[in-house]
């Protein structure tokens, strides 16, 4: 009895240390993923104001790229929940992660919409390039908020089933949320992930392969498509197909590692710290992706880039006021 109450107390004295690692590693990320979180929010939200007061800016694409935007920024507003029931803060948050424990699926539902707003962007540019006459699938100021209204219909639609899954564990000191991105998920959790995944993943995958593919190829490799505009068009179309390209593969190298990793472990056990550690990279990686498209429409688009110096500008141009009011 005494040798067994001895390998108790070891093995105690191990996982509380093993979970102490734990959580300086889950810590050092959780603070070194806050100015990522904050950058990606205020330059998502900026896309939306610049769409929005621009008059000249108000086309399909940019509501796409603004619904995007919206989506990110509420994908990064929610992320930091994902630390409240992860890698050992256990009780001290106990609260707080039982609310962000059900929360949290509204991150899966504009993550959703993400990926759905790139394919819906892929095959917009698809038939704007390639099928110009075709008017059957073209989005326009007329039905592009119907359009936006149906995204995120059929993402509530497809995220709900996690407010069902998503299940507080009061025996589980740091894995305390039951679900589909859970340590140790049902099986029910397990199928719903697999759908969720081909939805907001894999089809996307297939569409961005087949639309930028075909868009390439007509592009920069034959001389069959939009023969009758002037170089300075096409040089436009390609400079906003490189965009899009660029925007699509930097959700794709931050989202497609977590979805990838959620696949390859479906069904299997998992070891619980390398679960642990494995999640907030991921998390790490997913914010850093998010962070990435304003930056991006700065850079590579001219309206964007103007509304961005107006942004500032006038912010400024206020601070300069209010600090010569206060000196006279």
């Amino acid at each position: 009895m005494e040798i067994n109450q001895e390998i108790l107390k070891k093995e105690d004295k191990l996982k509380g240390t093993s979970g102490s690692i734990a959580d300086l590693f889950v810590l050092g990320f959780a603070l070194a993923i806050t100015p990522f979180c904050l950058l990606g929010l205020i330059g998502n939200i900026l896309v939306v104001r610049i769409v929005h007061k621009t008059r000249e800016m108000h086309t399909t694409t940019n509501y796409l790229l603004a619904n995007l935007a919206v989506s990110d920024a509420i994908v990064i507003l929610l992320i930091p929940m994902h630390f409240a029931y992860s890698g050992g803060f256990g009780f001290l948050v106990e609260n707080f992660g039982k609310f962000s424990c059900k929360f949290v699926v509204i991150g899966d539902i504009a993550m959703a919409s993400s990926a759905t707003t790139l394919s819906v962007i892929a095959v917009e540019r698809y038939h704007a390039i390639l099928k110009p006459f075709s008017s059957n699938l073209r989005l326009n100021e007329e039905n592009i908020k119907k359009a936006l209204a149906l995204i995120w219909i059929f993402n509530a639609v497809l995220g709900f089933p996690g407010f069902l899954l998503n299940e507080w564990n009061e025996e589980k000191n740091y894995t305390s949320c039951d679900g589909p991105w859970g340590f140790k998920p049902s099986l029910g959790s397990n199928i719903y992930s697999i759908i969720y995944f081909v939805f907001t993943a894999y089809i996307p995958i297939v569409v961005f392969l087949f639309c930028y593919g075909s868009l390439i190829k007509g592009l920069y490799f034959s001389n069959d498509i939009c023969a009758e505009s002037t170089n300075e068009d096409n040089s436009e179309k390609k400079k906003l197909l490189v965009t899009f390209i660029l925007a699509t593969s930097g959700f794709l190298l931050g989202y497609g590692p977590f979805a990838l990793s959620n696949t390859i472990s479906f069904g299997k056990e998992k070891e619980f710290y390398f679960y642990i550690r494995q999640k907030v990279v991921l998390l790490f990686l997913l914010t850093i992706s998010l962070c990435l498209n304003p930056v991006l429409y700065a850079f590579r688009s001219s309206n964007f880039k103007e509304g961005f110096k107006r942004v500032f500008v006038l912010r400024s141009s206020r601070t300069v006021e209010q600090n010569a009011t206060q000196l006279a």
